[in-house]
């Protein structure tokens, strides 16, 4: 009996915080899309004093702001104005790191790949953010080209 009542309880626990997970999921990736937007909003108009003072502490420390202004110049003026909205899905083992990070009180950092529409290139972002009562700050940024358009990227068949 007592079994069963404690089967009970946990079975309930675990479909109220699946039902939680999802809810704060779709929260979250909705704040991360609205910053990556945010972000390229700020690269198109060159406010790269802005992206940096809005960074988190980390990222400020590895990275100067003339250091960090001259990676963010390098993928301007590759990228050209970016546009369209970004759309931030999170997977499986972002996930999972979210929630451990979460039980152990430590910090939540969220990575996510973008492909920024340019009409010049094809290149890809990655975005690292620390998320703080649901305000997220970057943590870093990598952009890599992979080529001009129009461009064809194709794999051999033998």
């Amino acid at each position: 009996m007592k079994f069963w009542f404690c089967l009970s309880i946990l079975i309930a626990l675990l479909v109220s915080t699946s039902c939680a997970s999802y809810e704060e999921q779709q929260k979250l990736e909705k704040v991360l899309s609205q910053s990556v937007d945010r972000f390229h909003e700020e690269l198109n108009n060159e406010q790269f004093h802005d992206i940096y003072s809005h960074a988190d502490s980390s990222l400020q420390q590895r990275f100067d702001e003339a250091a960090f202004t001259s990676q963010l110049r390098s993928a301007h003026d590759q990228l050209g104005t970016i546009s369209g909205k970004a759309m931030v899905l999170l997977a499986g083992h972002a996930l999972s790191d979210l929630k451990w990070s979460k039980v152990f009180g430590r910090e939540q950092i969220v990575s996510n790949v973008e492909t920024p529409k340019s009409d010049l290139i094809i290149a890809s972002e990655e975005f690292a953010w620390k998320t703080e009562s649901d305000q997220p700050k970057l943590v870093s940024y990598e952009f890599r080209f992979i080529c001009r358009k129009p461009c064809a990227i194709g794999i051999g068949l033998s």
